[in-house]
């Protein structure tokens, strides 16, 4: 047994009471509000607005929801400018590189070329100084037997 019986009944009552509702935390209170005409009370701690009060308290949360916004689209904006010229610097390096292997390549098949064309050219035939070592390696050979049994 891994754990005993009093940690399975801790574990368990951890478990259910992971399972027990928490609305009171998920749901702060919204807070109440009334109209108060002039003249008139309220039954709890408030604080009073008039109309252009409530008024620029609103349009001043539109204001900077449409301010929020602009900053974020221009902020996006940029980016996306940023990137682009990053991408097409990159998309220029690469044709630049593309171009300068081809260039190198075909630098490099040329001299293969005019080195295939030259090793043409002069005669590889040296069949006659095969001849002529094969010969002199054997009288050497020959002269040094002789030599060493007498």
């Amino acid at each position: 047994m891994w754990f005993g019986k009093k940690s399975k009944r801790v574990l368990v009552l951890l478990l259910l009471s992971s399972f027990i509702s928490t609305t009171a935390i998920a749901n702060p209170e919204t807070g109440r509000f009334s109209r108060v005409l002039q003249g008139q009370s309220v039954s709890f701690d408030a604080w009073c607005f008039d109309d252009i009060a409530t008024a620029k308290i609103q349009v001043t949360s539109e204001f900077e929801d449409e301010r929020c916004k602009i900053k974020t689209n221009k902020a996006l904006e940029q980016e996306r400018a940023r990137y682009s010229l990053d991408i097409q610097n990159l998309n220029l390096r690469i044709a630049t590189m593309v171009e300068e292997n081809n260039n190198i390549l075909a630098i490099k098949n040329e001299e293969i070329r005019r080195l295939e064309t030259a090793a043409l050219k002069r005669p590889n035939d040296y069949t006659l100084y095969w001849a002529t070592g094969g010969f002199a390696a054997g009288a050497a050979v020959v002269l040094a037997i002789v030599l060493a049994t007498k």
